[in-house]
């Protein structure tokens, strides 16, 4: 199949795409710049924006599915670059599926779509959006997969994946924050410690979005539908985080602050000097401060998603990873 993917040279887009060609597909991105490890892959690379319809059109025809994992959590973006690089895009992929007559779609979305104020547990794909977002981030995603849900139809299948809290090598935001604050003496724990999660290793979301493109027909079980992507193996807070610690090659953290000082932490959190957004932000504060871990019943039954990794072989994996770059690194 001939399958145009967004956000290919990002960290799950580049996972989808050697996911996509590992299942014998033709992979075709359109990027900004060229990327040397996308052309190692052997992807096509065509240049535009995704939010410039006659790009999208463009780089679309002669595809049979679009793959939309574009899109922007950047904790200091605003409200409007939000809604352009998760709103705006989708609008434009939904667009082009009508123009060139691609007949496929699939939404890379998250499972914080559904998250408040409050903890979830085993929740499922009835689970509501909640009154209130913490964020616009999920808000945005949010409307972008219910403009994609809505526009499945006899001659447009789509689909919505909803992989959780996405972790792995190669992850440039949790993890280097985390082990930058273990290597200061900066970290503290905070949340309530029996409080469990079930992140997504990058590879079981990358194989997921390949099990849903096998399936991906109008009329099909999976069209109209959203599915939640994890492990499937819940575990506190504190112990996936301090797995990525070990990982690191730091020892695991037992020092807690109380949730009152990490909310004021978080409140007036600020962008390092370059730029790097501040590790800690409200967002974050309520992901890895409340329970969020899903029912996967639906995923294994229509997509025969089953976690192709893990936690414990993904976490061995991190620590191969980030030794190799420990140690050259080191290296004269």
């Amino acid at each position: 199949m001939q399958i145009l993917l967004t956000g290919a040279t990002g960290f799950l887009g580049q996972a989808i795409a050697a996911a996509l060609k590992e299942h014998g597909h033709e992979v075709r991105a359109i990027v900004r710049h060229e990327s040397r490890q996308l052309a190692a892959l052997g992807i096509e690379q065509r240049h535009g924006q995704v939010t410039a319809f006659e790009d999208v059109c463009a780089a679309a025809e002669g595809c049979e599915a679009i793959v939309h994992a574009a899109g922007c959590s950047d904790a200091l973006a605003s409200i409007e670059q939000l809604h352009d690089a998760n709103v705006r895009s989708t609008e434009c992929m939904l667009g082009a599926c009508e123009l060139v007559g691609v007949p496929r779609l699939l939404l890379t979305s998250c499972a914080n779509v559904v998250i408040g104020q409050g903890d979830l547990e085993n929740a499922d794909e009835r689970q509501p959006y909640p009154a209130q977002w913490s964020s616009a981030y999920p808000h945005t995603k949010a409307l972008a997969e219910q403009r994609v849900l809505a526009a499945n139809s006899a001659s447009l299948a789509t689909c919505v994946l909803r992989p959780h809290l996405l972790w792995g090598a190669g992850e440039s935001r949790l993890l280097p924050g985390l082990l930058d604050l273990a290597r200061r003496g900066k970290l503290r724990l905070f949340g309530e410690p029996d409080r469990k999660i079930d992140p997504c290793h990058i590879d079981n979301a990358a194989h997921a979005h390949a099990l849903a493109l096998a399936r991906l027909e109008p009329g099909a079980a999976i069209a109209g539908k959203a599915y939640f992507i994890s492990q499937g193996e819940p575990m506190t807070i504190e112990a996936f985080l301090n797995a990525l610690l070990r990982a690191g090659g730091f020892p695991p953290e037992q020092r807690r602050m109380n949730s009152i000082a990490a909310r004021a932490l978080a409140t007036a959190a600020r962008p390092a000097s370059d730029g790097t957004p501040p590790m800690l932000t409200a967002y974050l504060l309520d992901l890895f401060s409340h329970a969020s871990w899903f029912n996967l019943t639906a995923a294994k039954r229509d997509l025969g998603y089953a976690p192709k990794l893990s936690t414990a072989e993904g976490m061995s994996r991190l620590f191969t990873a980030l030794t190799r770059v420990r140690m050259q690194t080191r290296a004269p």
